[in-house]
C-alpha cells in the first residue's frame, strides 16, 4: 500500500503548519536520515530516550535529538558564539582568496599578472575548507585530506540518499558517504587534546552523546548530517551569486562602488558594514529566490485540520518552497527572470511569507546567518581584490553560455548548475591592501 502525501503550496497553509508542533512532526524524517547516515537502531533510540540527570542545561528536559536543535541555534544564531565562529571562518576565507592561495585545480592557466580560474572550483575549495576547519578544527582535514573531494561527490549524488535508492543504484554516493563516515569516526576516536579547535556545538554535542552511551560509530554517523548541512549549499549559492555579478558589468561596477569603502577598513566588523550595501544584499536575496529548491516534510501524528481539509493520521505533508518563490502576484510579472534590482526596489520582499529559502518553523535553518555572511564576504573580497572578467573563448572551444540551472535533478537545497557548466574567469590584482 502507498502512503498518502499532501503537497502544500499556499503560504498561508505553510505558516499554519509551522505553528503546529503537536500533530505535525519532523521527527520521523530525522530518524530516517540518522539511520541513512549509518547510525545504529540502538544509537537512534538513545537519541530519543527520556532525558536523564547529569546532562547539560537545556538537555535536562528534552531528548537529545531535540536538545541538539537548541545547541545548533545557540551556536549559529547571532551572539558571541556565532561571532567567534564567524571570525574564524572569515579569517580562513580571506586567506584562501589571496592571490598566492588561489592555486591547484582552481587555476586553469596562469601568467605573471593574470590567473584564469574555475569559479565553481574556487567556491568549493574556499568555502568548504574554511567552514569545515572552523567548525571541527584543523585536525579533521589533516586526518582525511581527501574528505572534501569525497563530500563534493556525495553532495552531487545525495538525492539518492533522501530517495532511499538501493545501493546498486547509488554506488558513488554510498562510497563517498562511507568515506565521510570513516573520516568522522577517526576524528572522534582521537583524544580531545589531539583535535583541538572545534567549535562549541561540536564539543557539547559530542559530550552529550557520550553521556547517553554512544560510541564513535554512532557519534560519527550522527555528525554526518550536520556536516552535510554546514557544507552542502553555500558553495553552490556562492557560484550563482558571483556568476550573476560578474556577468553584468554594470552590476559589478555598482557593487564595487558599494563594497570598496567597507572592505578597505579591514576584516573586523566587515559583516556589519556589508549589510549596509543594498545592492549586494539585494542580489543575494534574488539568488536565493531563483536557485533554492528547499523543501520540508512533516508526518501527521493525528487527524489535523488544515483549512477545509483534514489531514489523515499516518500521512506525509510536503512543503516545497520553490513554487512560492515564483508567485507573480508577490514577486512581479517578470518572476521567471533574474532581476538584480527586485529586492532593491522592494526590500520588504525578503520578509514576505512567500520567501522561504531557509524554510521556517521548527525547521528554520539555523545556519542561515553564517551562509549570508559567507556569501557577502566572498563576493566583497573578490570584487575588492581583483579585476574580474569572463575569460575569452579559445580557438576551437565550444561557445560558452551562462551556466544553466539543473532543475531536473532532485534537490532539497540550492540547485546546482548543469553538469559541466562553469564560469571561467580571468583575475588581475587590483592595488588594494585588504
Amino acid at each position: 500500500m502507498g502512503q498518502r502525501l499532501y503537497i502544500v503550496t499556499s503560504h498561508q497553509d505553510v505558516s499554519t503548519i509551522y505553528k503546529n508542533t503537536t500533530t505535525l512532526t519532523f521527527d520521523e524524517f530525522v530518524r530516517d536520515m540518522m539511520l541513512s547516515f549509518g547510525a545504529s537502531e540502538e544509537g537512534v533510540r538513545k537519541m530519543w530516550e527520556s532525558p536523564r540527570k547529569g546532562g547539560n542545561v537545556g538537555s535536562l528536559h528534552k531528548v537529545l535529538a531535540h536538545a541538539g536543535e537548541d545547541y545548533y541555534r545557540q551556536q549559529f544564531h547571532p551572539g558571541d558564539r556565532l561571532d567567534d565562529l564567524w571570525t574564524n571562518i572569515q579569517d580562513r576565507l580571506s586567506a584562501s582568496l589571496q592571490w598566492n592561495a588561489i592555486t591547484g585545480k582552481d587555476v586553469v592557466s596562469a601568467q605573471h599578472d593574470v590567473k584564469t580560474i574555475s569559479l565553481m572550483d574556487l567556491c568549493q575549495d574556499a568555502l568548504l575548507s574554511s567552514a569545515t576547519s572552523a567548525v571541527f578544527g584543523d585536525r579533521l582535514l589533516q586526518l582525511a585530506p581527501n574528505l572534501l573531494k569525497a563530500f563534493i561527490v556525495f553532495d552531487d549524488e545525495s538525492w539518492k540518499l533522501t530517495y532511499k535508492l538501493p545501493p546498486f543504484l547509488a554506488k558513488d554516493m554510498d562510497k563517498a558517504r562511507q568515506q565521510i563516515f570513516a573520516a568522522l569516526q577517526s576524528y572522534f576516536a582521537l583524544p580531545r587534546d589531539e583535535r583541538t579547535g572545534a567549535t562549541w556545538v561540536v564539543d557539547i554535542l559530542e559530550a552529550e552523546m557520550r553521556r547517553i552511551g554512544l560510541e564513535e560509530h554512532d557519534i560519527a554517523a550522527l555528525f554526518g548530517m550536520p556536516f552535510w548541512v554546514i557544507n552542502g549549499n553555500a558553495y553552490k549559492l556562492c557560484f550563482w551569486y558571483m556568476a550573476y555579478i560578474i556577468n553584468d558589468s554594470n552590476l559589478l561596477k555598482a557593487i564595487r562602488a558599494e563594497i570598496d569603502p567597507a572592505v578597505s577598513q579591514g576584516l573586523v566588523g566587515l559583516e556589519g558594514r556589508l549589510e549596509d550595501c543594498p545592492q549586494l544584499v539585494a542580489v543575494y536575496h534574488e539568488v536565493l529566490r531563483c536557485h533554492t529548491a528547499s523543501a520540508s516534510v512533516r508526518s501527521v501524528a493525528a487527524p489535523t485540520h488544515l483549512g477545509e481539509v483534514i489531514l489523515d493520521a499516518g500521512a506525509k505533508v510536503l512543503l516545497p518552497y520553490r513554487q512560492l518563490h515564483f508567485d507573480a502576484s508577490v514577486f512581479g510579472a517578470n518572476v521567471d527572470d533574474f532581476d538584480a534590482d527586485r529586492f532593491l526596489a522592494n526590500p520588504s520582499l525578503s520578509k514576505s511569507p512567500s520567501f522561504r529559502p531557509f524554510g521556517g518553523g521548527t525547521t528554520y535553518c539555523a545556519g542561515r546567518h553564517v551562509a549570508r555572511r559567507e556569501l557577502l564576504a566572498f563576493a566583497a573580497l573578490m570584487v575588492h581584490r581583483y579585476d574580474i572578467t569572463i575569460a575569452p573563448f579559445k580557438s576551437g572551444e565550444a561557445q560558452r553560455v551562462f551556466p544553466r540551472c539543473d532543475v531536473k535533478k532532485p534537490s532539497l537545497g540550492v540547485l546546482p548548475p548543469v553538469a559541466g557548466d562553469d564560469m571561467i574567469l580571468n583575475l588581475r590584482k587590483r592595488c588594494v591592501d585588504v
